[in-house]
């Protein structure tokens, strides 16, 4: 994104320095000597030259030097009287250089004032110039630190879906340790694949929606391992999912919030899974029965969600919906990524 952001920033003043140099070579036409015919040819290449490379020299010396560090550490009128002084003496030199090299008798009034009027034009380019880039400066730290503290705050909330994760799942080993059961070991096993997701593809910045599935896939078999047929597990997959990217461990804080609260004392609950992915489109609904909210509250509860719902937010601002709906003794999530742009 940095790289982005430089080329970008690379582009932009090429084109302003391109403007500015027409800008800058254009008095010399407006203002040209009309000298006599048989020698206006030569005179006004070399002339021109000349007239262009003491406008860029005044052009650049007000702009990265006059400007930044005399008009805004000394102030207007220090600045006034070092610019003025400065074209005195360049305007002296210029001519002192043109006598040399066309010693042709001409006017005094006419050069002189085209020659000021043009460096008058010069001084205000180049004072727009600067202020311009330095207003363009200024946006692109402001973006550099816009992205930085994003890069922040989702490695945080990165750094938060690990515990939060291992809380549930060492609840499910607690479990199973309890009753003594032979599922312990597949259930270790199991565990050791999520932990290897987790560490490895969940620190990318984005995934293929198959390795997240697979990820999702190994959580479901993990609880099924500890509730084994009192839970009906319903989980179907529509679509090209090789297709569709995503943020590693996006949608997994649904899947645990409905084992965590659409077990309880229900008998035979039920949770539905539903992924579909069209084109650029994915559609993730999620729906359990809701259990007693005392048997399945914790002090944990809400953190995944709030999680999930801070990174949609930063990743995908208004290119995603989240609706959560309590109907008819079910829980529903509905999320819908557009990962178009």
């Amino acid at each position: 994104m940095n790289s982005i952001n430089n080329k970008g920033y690379s582009f932009q003043l090429i084109v302003i320095n391109t403007v500015f140099w027409v800008l800058l070579i254009l008095p010399s036409f407006l203002f040209r000597y009309n000298g006599p015919s048989s020698n206006f040819s030569d005179y006004y290449i070399y002339r021109s030259l000349i007239n262009n490379t003491i406008l860029a020299i005044i052009f650049y010396a007000n702009a990265y030097y006059f400007f930044p560090s005399i008009l805004k550490k000394k102030g207007v009128l220090i600045y006034l009287l070092v610019i003025a002084l400065s074209l005195i003496i360049v305007w002296f030199l210029s001519k002192y250089v043109d006598q040399q090299l066309f010693p042709i008798k001409r006017k005094w009034g006419r050069p002189f004032f085209a020659n000021f009027i043009s460096y008058i034009f010069i001084i205000v380019t180049s004072c727009s110039y600067r202020i311009i880039i330095d207003n363009l400066k200024s946006r692109k730290l402001n973006k550099d630190k816009e992205t930085e503290n994003l890069k922040t705050e989702l490695s945080f909330l990165r750094s938060q879906i690990s515990p939060h994760f291992m809380f549930n799942v060492l609840n499910n080993l607690v479990s199973l340790a309890r009753k003594k059961s032979d599922k312990m070991e597949p259930a270790l096993i199991q565990l050791s694949n999520l932990l290897r997701y987790m560490l490895y593809e969940g620190n990318q910045g984005k995934i293929n929606l198959s390795q997240e599935l697979k990820y999702l896939n190994g959580y479901i078999d993990l609880q099924k391992l500890r509730f084994g047929d009192d839970v009906i597990i319903i989980f179907t997959v529509e679509g090209n999912i090789e297709n569709f990217d995503l943020e590693p461990m996006l949608l997994i804080p649904f899947v645990e919030n409905a084992f965590k609260h659409g077990m309880g004392s229900l008998e035979n609950p039920t949770i539905k899974i539903k992924l579909t992915a069209v084109d650029k489109t994915l559609n993730f609904l999620v729906e359990n029965d809701i259990a007693d909210i005392s048997e399945s509250k914790d002090d944990s509860s809400g953190i995944g969600l709030i999680n999930v719902k801070r990174r949609l937010d930063l990743l995908y601002e208004n290119n995603y919906k989240l609706t959560i709906s309590n109907q008819d003794g079910k829980y529903i999530v509905n999320l819908k990524l557009d990962a178009n742009d």
